[in-house]
C-alpha cells in the first residue's frame, strides 16, 4: 500500500480509522470526543470547560477525597456507582473508557489538572514535580513514599506503602477508601485498573536505590502463563517487508518507542506436575535361587537391612543334594591328590636309582645309594638286570684270559662274549622300561587330579549359583546330615526391605521374588513437560520440587535424562532428575510440583514482551533500519520472565527493536487487511 498521511486527517479506509482514532484522540468534526453513537447526547462544549465545572453531580469535598481515582469521593463513579446514571442523562459519559467525559484524562489530558487543584494535597504533589497528571498517590501519616529511603524492587512501590511485604498497611489504606477488592492492593498501586500508576510510581522511584542491573539481578522471576510459541514459519516471507512511515513526526505521534537489543539477567523456570519414584538402579529383587519350604523369615516389612543379613530360612532337598555332590566330589579329588604325592615319590627314587645303576657301577655301590629309595618293582628289575650283566661281563672276561692261554676252546670264548651282549641289551631295555612305566604312572596320576579337581570346581560352582559363598561352601563337611538341605537366603545389597512375599512353611521355587530392597538415599523424580519446552531443557539444569502435603519443605535435585519420545496421548515428554534423600523424608508416590530453572540470573539476550508479535505464523519483532523504516525480523524464543522473553536466534545485541507501539506495524503488514495506515509497507530492499 502507498499512504500519505499528516496530522490532521488519514485516509485510507478501516485501517485508517483505526490508526487514526490511536493518534488524533477520539473526536468528531466539532472538537468532541466520540465514543459511541448510542450514548446520550450533550451541548457542545469547549474542551477547556470540561472538569469539575462541567460536572453534572455536586462537588462536595467534605465527603473526601479518592486518591485511587484521582476525583472527590463525591463524584467518583468507580467508587459509588449509583452515580453513572445522572452522568449520563447529563450526556456526560465516556462509553469507551467507562467514566464521565469531565473525568476522562485519557481522552482530555488537561482535565487532570483541574481535578487535581481540587485536592488538598496537591500543593505537596507539585512540589515534589509530579508532572505525570495520573492520579494522586495517597500518604499514609508520615509515610511520605517520596521520601522513603527502601524501595520494593518486587512490587515498584516504596516499601514504606507496599501492602504486599507489610500487611499491616491495609487498613490505613482502606481508612482512606484507597483499596481495590477485587486485586487485594491499594487503587492508587493497582496498575491493572490504573495503567498511568506504574509510571507515576516509577517516576518518585529513587535515582540511587538500584540500577536496572542489580535490579534484576535481585529478582528471582516467576514464570509467567506463555503467550508467545516461540516458532516462526520457515516458508513465510513476511521478513522480506519493510514498513515505511513518511514522517518521523508520524512515529512519534503513533507512541512507537525503540529499545536496543542487550544482556538482561533472567529468571525463569518451568513448573509441572512431578511424582517421587524408588530409583530403579538402587532397587534389588531378592529370588531364593532354590525350591523348598519357608522355614524362617527373620526380618519385617519396612526395616532396614544391610549386605549379608539373613531374610530367610528355606529347607531345600535341591541344596542337599548339590552338598553331597560337592562332598563326594571333594574326597575324590582328595584321594587323587594323594595318588599323585604317592607317584611322585617312585618316580623321583627311580630317577635317583637310573642316575646311580649305571654299567659300570659296582653293585655294592649301587645297593648302598639305593637303600631307602622306595621304588618298588622297578628298582628290582633293574638290581637283577644289572647283576646279570655283571656277571656276564666276568664270564667273558674269564673266557678272554683262558683264550689268550690257550686253555679253552674258541666256541666257549664266543659264547662268553654273546652272553654278555645280551646281559648289556637286557639291562639297557630294563632301564626303558622302568623310565617309561614311572613316567606312565606319574602321567596317569596327574591326569587323575586334574579330572577330580574339575569335578570338584563343578560342585563348587553349581552351589556358588544355588546362592552359597565360599565361606559357607568351606563348612560343607563339617556340619550334621539335617542342615544339609539348609539354605540361608542374605540380603544382597542395603537399604530399605519395600516388599516382602516370604511367610513360614510356604513352597517357593527358585525364581520366586520374596523380598524387595531400596536404597533410599536418593529418589527419582518424574514429570511431565509440554513439548513447547522440550527446547529450553538439557541435562544439568537444577530441579526444585516442593510437596503437596510437605508446605515450607523442599528437595534440591539434578535433570539427568529428558526421554527421547513423546507420549503418544499425552504429547508431553517424560524427565527425570535425581534427589538426594539424606533424611528420608521423600517417600514413592509422592506427589508435588517440580520447578525446572531454565535460568538463574543468567545473562542471555532479551527484549520486552510488548516488542514481540506474530502475525498468525511467525514470531515477528521490527527491527529500526532509520527514523521511518523498520523491518520485521522473525525470531525464535526462549524463556519468559518479568516482561521479558529471552531471544535464541533472530536478533544480535545493539539493534534497535519497536517495543510500545510494534502492534501498530503488525496491522499494516496482516495478511488479507484492507484498506491503508499512516505508512508503507514495502517489498524489502
Amino acid at each position: 500500500m502507498n499512504v500519505l498521511c499528516d496530522s490532521r486527517f488519514c485516509i485510507g479506509g478501516a485501517i485508517a480509522i483505526v490508526v487514526f482514532v490511536v493518534l488524533g484522540g477520539c473526536r468528531n468534526e466539532s472538537g468532541q470526543p466520540d465514543h459511541g453513537s448510542d450514548r446520550p447526547k450533550r451541548p457542545q462544549t469547549a474542551a477547556s470547560a470540561l472538569g469539575p465545572e462541567s460536572s453534572p453531580v455536586e462537588i462536595d469535598l467534605s465527603k473526601g477525597w479518592c486518591g485511587g481515582h484521582g476525583v472527590p469521593e463525591s463524584v467518583c463513579t468507580r467508587c459509588n456507582a449509583s452515580l453513572i446514571p445522572t452522568f449520563k442523562e447529563a450526556g456526560d459519559w465516556c462509553a469507551e473508557h467507562n467514566l464521565p467525559e469531565s473525568q476522562c484524562i485519557a481522552c482530555h489530558p488537561e482535565v487532570d489538572a483541574a481535578w487535581k487543584k481540587l485536592n488538598p494535597e496537591a500543593a505537596a504533589e507539585d512540589q515534589h514535580g509530579d508532572a505525570s497528571g495520573a492520579g494522586a498517590i495517597p500518604t499514609l501519616k508520615d509515610n511520605d513514599p517520596r521520601f522513603a529511603g527502601k524501595w520494593c524492587m518486587e512490587h515498584g512501590v516504596p516499601e514504606s506503602v507496599c501492602t504486599r511485604c507489610n500487611s499491616d498497611l491495609i487498613a490505613g489504606f482502606k481508612e482512606v477508601n484507597d483499596w481495590c477488592g477485587e486485586h487485594g492492593l491499594p487503587e492508587s498501586q493497582c496498575t491493572i485498573c490504573n495503567p498511568e500508576a506504574r509510571e507515576k510510581w516509577a517516576a518518585i522511584r529513587p535515582a540511587t536505590s538500584m540500577s536496572v542491573d542489580d535490579e534484576l539481578k535481585a529478582i528471582l522471576l516467576e514464570r509467567s502463563p506463555r503467550l508467545l510459541t516461540g516458532t516462526s514459519d520457515p516458508l513465510c516471507q513476511v521478513d522480506a517487508l519493510r514498513v515505511s512511515f513518511l514522517d518521523p513526526s508520524i512515529v512519534r505521534k503513533a507512541g512507537i518507542r525503540v529499545e536496543r537489543v542487550g544482556r538482561r539477567s533472567m529468571s525463569a523456570t518451568i513448573q509441572v506436575p512431578a511424582e517421587v519414584e524408588f530409583d530403579a538402579t538402587r532397587s534389588t529383587r531378592v529370588t531364593p535361587l532354590v525350591g523348598g519350604v519357608i522355614r524362617e523369615v527373620p526380618v519385617e516389612l519396612g526395616s532396614n537391612v544391610n549386605v549379608g543379613d539373613r531374610l530367610a530360612v528355606i529347607d531345600s532337598p535341591a541344596l542337599g543334594e548339590a552338598k553331597s555332590e560337592y562332598i563326594a566330589r571333594a574326597q575324590n579329588h582328595k584321594l587323587a591328590k594323594s595318588d599323585l604325592e604317592r607317584v611322585n615319590t617312585i618316580y623321583q627314587g627311580a630317577q635317583r636309582m637310573l642316575e646311580v645303576c649305571t654299567p659300570e657301577a659296582q653293585s655294592e655301590k649301587i645297593r648302598d645309594a639305593l637303600a631307602d629309595s622306595p621304588v618298588g618293582n622297578a628298582k628290582a628289575m633293574l638290581l637283577r638286570a644289572h647283576a646279570a650283566l655283571q656277571l656276564a661281563r666276568s664270564q667273558a672276561a674269564r673266557a678272554a684270559t683262558l683264550q689268550a692261554k690257550k686253555l679253552n676252546s674258541e666256541r666257549d670264548y664266543q659264547v662268553a662274549q654273546s652272553a654278555l651282549a645280551a646281559a648289556e641289551a637286557d639291562f639297557i631295555a630294563t632301564r626303558e622300561e622302568v623310565r617309561f612305566s614311572v613316567d606312565q604312572a606319574r602321567l596317569t596320576a596327574e591326569r587323575g587330579i586334574e579330572v577330580a579337581r574339575a569335578a570338584l570346581e563343578s560342585a563348587v560352582r553349581r552351589l556358588h549359583i544355588l546362592g552359597l559363598n565360599m565361606d559357607q561352601i568351606g563348612m560343607i563337611g563339617s556340619e550334621g546330615h539335617e542342615a544339609l538341605s539348609r539354605f540361608e537366603l542374605r540380603s544382597p545389597a542395603s537399604g530399605r526391605l519395600i516388599d516382602l512375599r516370604a511367610s513360614v512353611g510356604e513352597s517357593v521355587d527358585d525364581a520366586d521374588v520374596l523380598f524387595v530392597i531400596v536404597d533410599t538415599s536418593e529418589m527419582w523424580l518424574m514429570a511431565n513437560v509440554h513439548e513447547r519446552d522440550l527446547r529450553l531443557l538439557r541435562l544439568g539444569l537444577p530441579a526444585h520440587f516442593s510437596v503437596d502435603g510437605m508446605p515450607g519443605v523442599g528437595f534440591e535435585g539434578k535433570v539427568a535424562w529428558i526421554s527421547s519420545q513423546v507420549g503418544e496421548r499425552t504429547r508431553t515428554v517424560r524427565l527425570r532428575a535425581h534427589l538426594p534423600n539424606p533424611d528420608e523424608l521423600l517417600r514413592a508416590k509422592m506427589f508435588g510440583q517440580a520447578r525446572i530453572v531454565i535460568h538463574a540470573n543468567d545473562e542471555v539476550v532479551g527484549v520486552p514482551v510488548d516488542a514481540v508479535q506474530t502475525d498468525g505464523c511467525c514470531q515477528l519483532v521490527f527491527v529500526e533500519e532509520s527514523e521511518t523504516v523498520f523491518q520485521p525480523r522473525k525470531v525464535a524464543l526462549g524463556a519468559r520472565a518479568n516482561g521479558f522473553v529471552e531471544v535464541l536466534r533472530g536478533l544480535e545485541e545493539g539493534e534497535a527493536v519497536a517495543t510500545i507501539g510494534s502492534f501498530l506495524m503488525k496491522t499494516e503488514i496482516l495478511k488479507g487487511s484492507i484498506g491503508a495506515g499512516c505508512c508503507e509497507v514495502e517489498p524489502g530492499r
